[in-house]
């Protein structure tokens, strides 16, 4: 991921301000959203899974099998 300068955004008023972005399904800026929120979570979040599914009997035995990176 290459390093970027953070968007600059104009409203036209304060009510503006907390209107949500909303992106329609198959728009390709809705892809590129996500795919940097998954790429932000997976280089801030040191919890590591190995793959595959997995049922835990108790909150001790999930924490014994998280892998610290």
């Amino acid at each position: 991921m290459s390093e970027r300068a953070m968007p600059v955004l104009k409203f036209r008023s304060v009510e503006e301000l907390n209107q949500p972005r909303w992106r329609e399904p198959g728009d390709p800026e809705l892809y590129r959203a996500l795919r940097e929120i998954w790429e932000f979570s997976r280089k801030t979040s040191n919890i590591r899974f190995r793959p595959g599914v997995y049922k835990f009997r108790s909150v001790e035995e999930f924490d014994s099998n998280r892998i610290r990176a």
